[in-house]
């Protein structure tokens, strides 16, 4: 008996820390950091969204994936994903790139905009998930560049 009180009490310090390591992804400071080409075609572009994401914590923390919407000037351009696990040390930084489709079609406006301000605001809205023994968790995170 005391062998199973002791198990489930490691369990759950352990469960403990394991959310803990999760949660604290909410204080992390995402930047964007660029982009580049991955492909061109006739009808679409592919490009690589740079984000640095930076950890304050003391301890390191776990990125399982991000979803995301990308806009130029305030006109949405795209959709992207990133599935990878990523674990950002405590104080450090990691960079992440997810890859994004961009349709000529669905650009034109933001193109226009772009030409006309002579620049480009650049805002990502999202949510980053991660996953933890009692399911998985989110918030949202939005990040602006001008």
């Amino acid at each position: 008996m005391k062998k199973f009180l002791l198990a489930a009490l490691l369990a759950s310090v352990l469960g403990g820390c394991f959310i803990l390591r999760r949660t604290q992804l909410q204080n992390c400071e995402f930047r964007l950091a660029g982009t580049s080409i991955k492909e061109i075609a006739l009808t679409y572009l592919r490009l690589a969204i740079n984000i640095d994401v930076t950890n304050p914590n003391r301890i390191d923390v776990v990125l399982d994936r991000m979803r995301f919407d990308l806009y130029v000037n305030d006109e949405h351009v795209a959709n992207g994903v990133s599935n990878l696990k990523t674990r950002i040390p405590s104080g450090g930084s990691v960079k992440i790139s997810p890859v994004v489709t961009l349709d000529y079609a669905q650009v034109g406006t933001a193109i226009i905009s772009t030409i006309k301000n002579l620049g480009a605001k650049y805002k990502i809205v999202g949510t980053v998930y991660f996953d933890t023994p009692l399911g998985t968790m989110s918030f949202p995170v939005t990040i602006v560049e001008r």
